[in-house]
């Protein structure tokens, strides 16, 4: 079964972030194209490292919800004492070919990480938060 979230820096407009957003858990998969605000992308990213500090430590991005725009909320907090951390997801895709009808799917689902798994994604959310490092890439991925 394949576990993963994966994020996909796209080209931006002004001080907003275009992310492609897409993963998979238990059959459930989705995938979107958000815009975020930048500099609030930035410190999510910074919030992750050396995450969790205590076992009741969570993260959450939200990027914005709007009724014509895709948008996605994310949680990561501490799944158990061995230290696996907990990535619940929701991705919410709009259709905008659409524009008379509200054209809308959702995916919302979650899986555990081992630390070092999630330690290489956020080196990877690290190079996707660099201006105009389009086409990078971070996954994170259930390896078990």
């Amino acid at each position: 079964m394949s576990e993963y979230l994966e994020f996909e820096r796209l080209s931006e407009i002004d001080d907003l972030l275009k992310l492609r957003v897409k993963g998979e858990s238990s059959g459930f998969a989705g995938i979107a194209d958000c815009y975020v605000n930048e500099d609030q992308f930035q410190e999510f990213c910074i919030q992750l490292i050396g995450f969790p500090k205590k076992r009741e430590d969570s993260v959450r991005f939200f990027s914005g919800e709007s009724d014509q725009l895709s948008h996605f909320y994310i949680v990561f907090s501490c799944a158990d004492n061995s230290g696996r951390i907990l990535a619940a997801i929701q991705i919410v895709s709009r259709d905008t070919r659409y524009p008379r009808e509200k054209v809308c799917f959702v995916a919302s689902f979650s899986f555990k990480v081992e630390p070092a798994a999630f330690d290489r994604f956020v080196g990877g959310l690290s190079r996707i938060s660099v201006i105009n490092n389009v086409g990078s890439k971070a996954a994170l991925v259930n390896g078990t």
